[in-house]
């Protein structure tokens, strides 16, 4: 893989979509492992507990459908948008996960999200491995957001803002490489405005939550104190 070590993404995906090269392919393949495996661990997470074999199956999806037709969707992407390849490699990744486990339990609760289950939990995981105590209470926050996100977020464009959201804030994508994402449609400040507002409602419906929380909560104490 020597000779294409420092040659461009760009190029080298153009390479790819061109010939058989079998060290070209070899050097993509290697350079799209990491940002593929992390995005579909991190999308498949916010559906709960997933076996090591599912992931490995979405994970090589992910490179059959980037591959498909020798690289030629890629590449025309990549011709239009060169800088924001990485957020579309990101892209297809975090959708074929999503689509996955929608269908998975469409049969269960239609589009919604699956119910929890502690069949897959390790009752004796350490606190930062997946499973164990820290990774757990993150899932649960994660879950919490996201379902604030789709009470702040309503309309035809639902599905969108919501994945521009997590685009921002767990793929570290920039606004302007979101932008450039087809199916997004808006502008590097659009994406920003968007952002800001999904931020600001959903931090104010999380503050409007623990404080009725914390009121239920005293009125109760008070009750129970009376009855005392």
């Amino acid at each position: 893989m020597a000779r294409y070590s420092s040659t461009t993404t760009f190029d080298l995906i153009a390479v790819c979509a061109s010939s058989r090269d079998s060290v070209a392919w070899e050097e993509f393949l290697s350079r799209i492992q990491r940002p593929v495996g992390l995005s579909v661990v991190r999308t498949a997470r916010q559906w709960g507990p997933a076996p090591q074999q599912v992931i490995d199956d979405l994970v090589q999806e992910t490179y059959v459908k980037l591959c498909a037709d020798n690289c030629r969707s890629l590449l025309e992407f990549a011709v239009q948008h060169p800088d924001a390849v990485a957020g579309y490699i990101k892209t297809i990744a975090v959708n074929l996960v999503h689509d996955h486990f929608k269908s998975r339990y469409s049969q269960k609760r239609g589009a919604g999200r699956p119910q929890e289950s502690l069949e897959h939990l390790d009752p004796i995981a350490g606190s930062e491995v997946f499973g164990g105590p820290r990774a757990m209470e993150r899932q649960i926050l994660l879950k919490e957001i996201d379902r604030y996100l789709e009470e702040c977020s309503v309309g035809p464009d639902q599905e969108r803002d919501r994945q521009v959201f997590w685009f921002y804030y767990q793929q570290g994508m920039s606004a302007k490489a979101i932008a450039a994402l087809p199916t997004v449609g808006l502008t590097a400040k659009g994406v920003e405005s968007l952002i800001l507002r999904l931020t600001r409602l959903i931090r104010e419906r999380i503050v409007s939550v623990r404080k009725d929380d914390r009121t239920s909560r005293d009125q109760k104490g008070f009750q129970a104190a009376e009855s005392y």
